[in-house]
């Protein structure tokens, strides 16, 4: 359709002539379509081109979608018109003269200099004036002269009273979709049953136009005595053809083209029999007709999906490409046929059983008997032999598919024999009671796929096996340890988890899972490692993802996965559990020894000074240093790691196995880390200094600025922001196992939490271990719901009801879910006893109302919903609004509206030259992997900033960016 999408694409194609447009791709997307482009497996997900009943119930599209889709882009393009001053396309048709090339776009790229579009861009009236641009006459088809008119008025009897019907007569090249209108009248009164097998028997002689026998309902047998042109059997859908060569024909039929191109495109019922060779892609999409044939050109039975097709010879090249149903069998006296096929989707067996040998002799002796066919002949007298000589080409799926069927079908049988028999025994009923026991029978049993095996299948595996992370550790029993809440099985004991769960990936034509808009941000190429790790290939899965993942230790435990919810199997159930495959992949990487320092072979003698050694910072000194640069990581803290070492408490993200592990990592590969160094503090290193010693600059300083919330007593005691707690808890754990005391305690305490997020979970985690007396936590928003909401559509991030971690303990350790919602905090309120410190909170509830004049949702307080709330401990997590500004004063940088440092997102620079800036404190409070993906990015720009075309970092392709 050559990618008609808006109304501006229907007005240039109209200026270039055009009078109807054909727009396919769109109106396919309104109606699910994905772009998986797996079209050809018969694994469509979203149940479009798919033949699979189980498939095919996902399909969720509705006609009134496309019905919108054509008035939206009707109005878009009467938008157009009217702002060019026209009122009907015929007036534009052809108008190319209205068309002005657009210098910049030209001028934009080397490859598109020179190009002189004057030429096509000429109206064809000013070379032939008066001449018509666009169709004035109506075009004539002479149906009337159709064969099929003939066809029809011979065809009555059997029509009308289902009497047999015989005809005969000619054919030549000008008869194209011969049978088709016939069929039309069948199907018009007999439906989709049609009529019995040759009630209406057609003999031709001569060369048939294309199409012959198209959409051919069942009931009509054409025989065409001399051959037959492209498309033979297109849509057949129940009828008979029969192409021969004539009798006194001196020429060796089985060595010679009967038919031509593409037959039996899409055909899904009846039977076709040719003596003689058919040319390319003979049987493709064929979905359901049994056909035979004396040999093949290229490409033969491509794509097909069901039906049976006999070749009585040679094949061209790539036979069996894309075939996903169906089975071919190929006479290969000569052993060449091997060479021939496309194995990518198929297995090649021999005839073994009596089901293949009775539909091979079936076909063979109906294909002699009607076309009188010599090859079929000298096979049928020797069948024994012959049958050796035969290749069965069977679909591997597929083959899966009809076992699974036959099984059942056997089990069936078997039932309903006991059944008959009313055995009442006790292995009647156990048996009853089976998973693969009839429906009816054991209706009550909800039959689970399963979530681990030993081979699993990746075709259909998203289909037939379900989701299971590897999840978290025993809740009470991680509420008595530090240790990480994530599960690590040894690697041996989950290989059957993973291989299956890595199977559940749909390898998707589009993946969404790694596009930046709305998956990962780092563009990690999660179907790929997902295929290696279902292959068992580890160490290449590593690879893999640390071609753009730095640090999958730190996402694959503390990232909330945005692959998972943009991932293309969440559309019809639960998505794939790419998290946990990730963090499998690089804990393995580091227990087998494969991530080892490599330091870079040559230095460049440039200096670049990161400020910041958190995700960001790390990753911008990780990539600038494999550039061999010479990079100092300055961190404000006495440990290096930002975020992930004092902001994510231990439990998501081990200190010292995982964060200094990879900071001792990246030490011994030649970067130098400067710790207890606030830049721009008084009595600490001068960020002009720093400048002065350094070629470049990398501001990753991370928004610090926490989110306050100035109501009436907040200044009392107990009153703290949640990075102060969790800090401090972190860094008395690493620095004395909390024996030291110096962290805000928790323990007897009722805690109030008050924001929630990531941050809120943690404050939760934290106060559980330390013993509090209770933990609530206040959300101003509404609850969010346990699905997707209408405007929260595929592939954006899910907002929908989640239990994390702490969640998950407070509700094993109290039994409720400590969140409440709808909740405004309006005081803190002091003990009575003048201590200062805090003893409850007095909150009001909240509606959330639609501003109908604005659109957007504001709360209001529910009048009687003030409720005071015991306190001895409550922590602030709301967020952060931005950077601290010291640096900002000390450099002059520029800030956004948001009071984060100013640098234009794919080039990082900032108002400063030579000053970059990535992360948190550029974008604002986001995700680690967004931190990653900055960090690389800026360090792409400046090592161009440093070496201009000698750079070696590939800069970060901006288009993709959100």
């Amino acid at each position: 359709d050559g990618q008609l999408k808006t109304g501006r694409d229907l007005l240039v194609a109209t200026l270039l002539g055009a009078e109807e447009w054909g727009l396919s791709t769109v109106p396919l997307m309104t109606m699910g379509c994905i772009m998986m482009r797996k079209c050809h497996k018969n694994t469509c997900p979203v149940g479009i081109a798919t033949q699979d009943e189980e498939l095919r119930a996902k399909f969720a599209g509705h006609e009134d979608d496309v019905v919108n889709f054509f008035f939206l882009i009707a109005e878009d393009l009467r938008g157009h018109m009217a702002a060019m001053g026209y009122t009907s396309v015929d007036e534009l048709v052809g108008r190319s003269d209205l068309l002005i090339p657009d210098a910049e776009v030209l001028g934009s790229r080397d490859k598109l200099h020179g190009i002189d579009l004057s030429k096509i861009l000429t109206p064809s009236a000013s070379i032939r004036p008066g001449a018509a641009v666009r169709n004035v006459t109506v075009q004539d088809h002479s149906l009337e002269l159709a064969l099929d008119k003939t066809l029809i008025e011979a065809a009555k009897p059997a029509i009308e009273r289902g009497e047999k019907v015989t005809y005969a007569g000619a054919v030549s090249n000008v008869n194209r979709t011969v049978g088709c209108m016939l069929s039309h009248e069948v199907t018009k009164k007999y439906a989709a049953d049609g009529l019995p097998d040759g009630t209406i028997d057609i003999k031709l002689e001569g060369s048939a136009g294309q199409s012959l026998g198209a959409f051919m309902c069942k009931g009509i047998t054409i025989e065409v005595t001399g051959d037959a042109n492209d498309y033979v059997g297109k849509g057949l859908s129940g009828g008979h053809i029969v192409v021969k060569p004539p009798a006194s024909a001196t020429f060796n039929a089985h060595e010679s083209i009967v038919i031509g191109n593409v037959a039996l495109y899409g055909a899904t019922a009846g039977k076709a029999f040719f003596r003689g060779v058919a040319a390319e892609r003979f049987c493709v999409r064929n979905s359901g007709a049994r056909a035979v044939v004396e040999g093949v050109g290229d490409h033969g039975c491509e794509y097909m999906t069901g039906g049976y097709a006999v070749i009585l010879g040679p094949t061209g090249r790539n036979f069996a490409a894309g075939m996903s149903g169906g089975i071919a069998y190929v006479y290969d006296p000569h052993g060449a046929f091997p060479n021939n096929c496309n194995r990518g989707e198929v297995d090649l067996y021999e005839i073994e059983d009596a089901e293949d040998s009775e539909i091979v002799l079936g076909l063979i002796g109906e294909h002699q008997a009607r076309t009188g066919s010599t090859v079929a002949a000298e096979i049928l007298a020797d069948w024994s032999k012959a049958k050796s000589k035969f290749v069965k080409v069977y679909p591997r799926d597929y083959k899966k598919v009809m076992e699974a069927k036959k099984a059942k079908e056997a089990n069936e049988r078997e039932e309903a024999e006991l059944k008959a028999q009313k055995i009442d025994d006790a292995f009647a009923k156990l048996k009853s009671m089976s998973s693969v026991a009839d429906k009816e029978l054991s209706s009550n049993i909800v039959v689970s796929r399963p979530t681990q095996l030993d081979s699993p299948s990746k075709v259909r595996g998203f289909v037939e096996y379900e989701r299971e992370a590897l999840g978290y550790r025993d809740a009470t029993e991680r509420l008595k340890d530090w240790k990480e809440v994530h599960r690590h099985d040894p690697a041996d004991a989950i290989k059957p988890l993973l291989s299956t769960q890595s199977a559940r990936c749909m390898d998707c034509g589009t993946p969404f899972c790694h596009q930046t808009n709305t998956g990962c941000p780092l563009g990690n190429k999660i179907p790929e490692w997902n295929e290696l790790v279902h292959q068992g290939r580890w160490r290449d899965a590593l690879d893999r993802l640390h071609e753009t993942n730095n640090f999958p230790e730190f996402t694959g435990r503390v990232c909330p996965a945005p692959c998972e919810g943009s991932c293309t199997l969440g559309i019809i159930e639960n998505p794939v559990t790419i998290k946990s495959i990730e963090c499998t992949i690089v804990d393995r990487g580091f227990d087998e020894g494969w991530i080892v320092p490599k330091p870079p072979v040559k230095r460049t003698g440039k200096k670049v000074a990161v400020i910041g050694s958190g995700p960001a910072g790390l990753a911008a000194a990780d990539q600038l240093n494999k550039a061999g640069h010479l990079v100092t990581v300055y961190e404000r803290a006495d440990r290096a790691g930002g975020l992930m070492m004092y902001g994510v408490p231990n439990m998501k993200a081990d200190k010292m196995e995982i964060v200094q592990r990879r900071v001792d990592l990246l030490a011994a590969e030649g970067i130098v880390f400067v710790t207890n160094a606030h830049i721009g503090a008084e009595g600490h290193p001068s960020i002009h200094d720093i400048r002065d010693e350094s070629d470049a600059v990398v501001l990753a300083c991370g928004a610090t600025k926490p989110r306050d919330l100035p109501v009436e007593g907040r200044d009392l005691e107990g009153v703290h922001f949640a990075m102060e707690f969790l800090h401090a808890n972190t860094k008395s754990l690493l620095d004395s196992n909390l024996s030291d005391g110096n962290y805000i305690d928790a323990e007897g305490k009722s805690v109030v939490v008050i924001g929630g997020g990531d941050t809120g979970t943690d404050c939760i985690g934290t106060s559980l271990r330390h013993g509090c007396k209770s933990v609530v936590n206040f959300e101003l928003m509404t609850k969010p719901p346990d699905g997707r909401a209408p405007g929260n559509e595929w592939p954006q991030w899910p907002r929908i009801f989640r239990v994390d971690y702490g969640h998950e303990e407070a509700t094993v350790r109290d039994g409720k879910d400590p969140r409440t919602y709808e909740v405004l905090t309006k005081e803190f309120i002091p003990k009575a006893d003048g201590s200062g410190k805090i003893a409850g909170v007095k909150t009001v509830g909240v509606r959330w109302v639609k501003d109908e004049a604005t659109g957007r949702m504001n709360f209001e307080e529910v009048e009687g919903s003030e409720k005071v709330w015991e306190a001895d401990l409550v922590l602030l997590a709301m967020g952060f609004l931005g950077p601290e500004q010291t640096l900002v004063e000390k450099l002059g940088l520029d800030v956004d509206q948001r009071s984060n440092f100013k640098a234009e997102f794919g080039e990082f620079e900032t108002s400063v030259p030579g000053v970059f800036a990535a992360g948190d404190c550029r974008r604002g409070q986001s995700l680690v992997v967004w931190a990653i993906s900055e960090g690389r990015g800026a360090a792409a720009k400046v090592d161009a900033y440093l070496m201009g075309d000698d750079a070696s970092l590939g800069a970060l392709d901006a288009s993709e960016a959100a």
